[in-house]
C-alpha cells in the first residue's frame, strides 16, 4: 500500500522538475516499520548434530517450505467446495421473529364515526420457521457438483505435484552444492600442483638451471590458482545459500550437508525414450491436471447451459400470532393462534438482456482453452522427458571421457613434472600438463554432478518423483 502510495505521487510532479532524492522520499511510518518487524518469525536454527544427506533434507524442506503447506490448504478449500455443492440437495431451514408496535388511522364513515377516520394501535409477535426446498432444477446442481469435486481432483494431484516440485528442487540445488564443492576441491588440488611446480622452479633456479622467467611464471600460475580457489568458494557458499532457500528454512540457518560424490552414479534408462513419454503422459501430475480441468469446465459449461430451464421450489413457513389492537383508546383485543403456509413455485426465465448466452459462451470458450491447455502440456511433458533423457545419457558418457582425461593428463603432468625437476624438459610443457589437469579434474567434478541432476530431472519430468522414506536416527 505504502509502495503503490509513493508511485502515485510521481505523475504529479512536473516534466521538467528534477527526480526526488533521498531527501524528498516518501517516510516509511514508524507504526509500518514496527509492524512488520513485529511479524518477523523468530524460528530457532536447525539442529547440526549430523550432515544432512539429500533423504533427509527433502523431508526437511516437505515440513519447512510454505509451498507444500499452501498447496495443502488449497486442497482441502475445494474439497470443502464439495460440501457447498451437496447442500444444495438438502433443504434450508432458518427462523425468523418480527414484533413491534404500529399506530394507524384510518377513515371511516361519519354517520359510524364523528371525526370521520378512528387510530388502530397494533402491538404484535410473529416467530416463524421458514422453510426452502429446491425440487427440480434440470441437473444444474449435479453439474455444479461435478464442477466442484473436478476442481478438488486438480487441486489434490496440485498437491502431489507441488511436492515432486519441491523435491526437485532441492535435489537441484543439493547437487549444485555438490558440484560447487567439486569445483571448490579441483581449486585447491590446483593450487598445490601449483605450488609443487613453484617450488620445483625455485630450486632449479637456486641450482642455476631455470632462470627468473620461470620461477615469476611459476609464482604467477599459483597466485592465479589461488584466486580460483577465493572464487571457488565464493560460489560454494552462494550454492549453499541457495540449498537452504530451497528448504524454506531461516537464511542464517548453519547446516552441515553430506557431499553427492559419496553417491554412486546413477544407472542409464533401460527404456527408449519413446516408451519413457508414453510412460510420462500417463503420470505427470500437470498432465492429469489439465484433465481435470478440462472436466471442471465442461461441468461448468453444463451448469450455465441450464440456465435456460425452469426450477421447482417448495417454499413453506409456520409462524404464532402473538398480538393485540386498539380503536380509538378502546381495551386492546389479543390473539395467540398458529399460522403457516406451503407454496410451490415455479420459475423460468424468459429475457435476461443476453445474460445466459454471455456465460455460455464464457464456458465455452474456457473449455476450449482447458483442451489446449492439455495439448500444451502433453507437448511440453513430451519434450521435457526427451529433454532429461538425452540430458542424462550424455552426462554419463561425458563423466566417463573426463575420468579417463583426468587420468591421463595426472600422468603427463607427473611425468612433465619428474622431467622437469632432471632438467630434461621445460616449464612451458610442465605449465600446460599442469593447466590439463585443472581443466581435467573440474570437468570431472561437474559432470559428476550433471549426472545426478539429469537423473532427478527425468525422474520429475515422467512424474516418478515422490518423497523419500526417513528412518528415525534419534537415540
Amino acid at each position: 500500500m505504502f509502495a503503490a502510495t509513493s508511485l502515485l505521487l510521481l505523475p504529479m510532479l512536473g516534466a521538467a522538475q528534477a527526480p526526488p532524492t533521498a531527501e524528498h522520499a516518501w517516510p516509511i511510518p514508524a507504526e509500518a516499520m514496527a509492524r512488520a518487524a513485529a511479524l518477523v518469525e523468530h524460528e530457532p536454527s536447525m539442529p547440526t548434530t549430523r550432515p544432512y544427506d539429500l533423504v533427509h533434507l527433502i523431508d526437511l524442506a516437505e515440513r519447512s517450505n510454505p509451498d507444500t503447506r499452501i498447496a495443502w490448504e488449497e486442497a482441502r478449500a475445494a474439497a470443502a467446495a464439495i460440501g457447498l455443492a451437496e447442500a444444495a440437495y438438502l433443504p434450508q431451514l432458518s427462523f425468523q421473529a418480527l414484533g413491534g408496535f404500529e399506530r394507524t388511522p384510518l377513515p371511516a364513515p361519519k354517520d359510524l364515526v364523528a371525526k370521520g377516520y378512528f387510530v388502530s394501535n397494533t402491538r404484535e409477535v410473529l416467530p416463524s420457521l421458514a422453510l426452502k426446498w429446491l425440487l427440480f432444477d434440470f441437473g444444474r446442481r449435479s453439474a455444479a457438483l461435478a464442477a466442484a469435486k473436478a476442481d478438488s481432483f486438480v487441486a489434490n494431484v496440485a498437491f502431489t505435484g507441488a511436492h515432486q516440485s519441491l523435491i526437485f528442487e532441492v535435489s537441484q540445488a543439493y547437487f549444485s552444492l555438490s558440484a560447487a564443492r567439486g569445483r571448490l576441491r579441483a581449486a585447491r588440488q590446483a593450487l598445490s600442483t601449483a605450488s609443487t611446480t613453484e617450488a620445483a622452479a625455485i630450486a632449479k633456479r637456486n641450482s642455476g638451471l631455470a632462470t627468473i622467467v620461470s620461477v615469476t611464471q611459476a609464482q604467477r600460475q599459483t597466485a592465479q590458482m589461488s584466486f580460483a580457489v577465493t572464487a571457488a568458494e565464493a560460489s560454494e557458499r552462494t550454492a549453499r545459500s541457495n540449498l537452504i532457500a530451497s528448504l524454506g528454512i531461516p537464511a542464517t540457518t548453519a547446516l552441515e550437508v553430506t557431499d553427492a560424490s559419496d553417491l554412486p552414479l546413477p544407472q542409464a534408462p533401460e527404456q527408449s525414450v519413446t516408451d519413457a513419454v508414453h510412460e510420462a503422459l500417463g503420470k505427470r501430475p500437470d498432465i492429469i491436471a489439465a484433465l481435470g480441468k478440462i472436466d471442471a469446465a465442461e461441468a461448468t459449461l453444463k451448469i450455465e447451459q441450464r440456465a435456460y430451464y425452469p426450477i421447482i421450489e417448495l417454499s413453506g413457513s409456520g409462524f404464532q400470532n402473538l398480538g393485540a389492537v386498539s380503536s380509538d383508546g378502546k381495551p386492546y383485543s389479543t390473539i395467540d393462534k398458529p399460522g403457516g403456509s406451503l407454496l410451490f413455485s415455479f420459475h423460468v426465465p424468459i429475457f435476461d438482456g443476453g445474460l445466459r448466452r454471455n456465460r455460455v459462451n464464457i464456458a465455452r470458450s474456457k473449455l476450449h482453452a482447458a483442451q489446449d491447455s492439455f495439448s500444451k502440456s502433453q507437448d511440453a511433458a513430451a519434450q521435457e522427458v526427451v529433454k532429461a533423457y538425452n540430458a542424462l545419457v550424455s552426462s554419463l558418457a561425458e563423466y566417463q571421457s573426463a575420468k579417463a582425461y583426468h587420468e591421463a593428463a595426472r600422468t603427463a603432468y607427473e611425468a612433465s613434472l619428474s622431467a622437469y625437476r632432471q632438467g630434461v624438459g621445460t616449464y612451458t610443457d610442465l605449465a600446460t600438463e599442469e593447466n590439463a589437469v585443472v581443466q581435467a579434474e573440474t570437468q570431472m567434478e561437474d559432470t559428476r554432478a550433471n549426472a545426478h541432476t539429469a537423473a532427478a530431472a527425468l525422474a520429475f519430468a515422467m512424474g516418478e518423483v515422490s518423497a523419500p522414506h526417513v528412518q528415525d536416527d534419534s537415540p
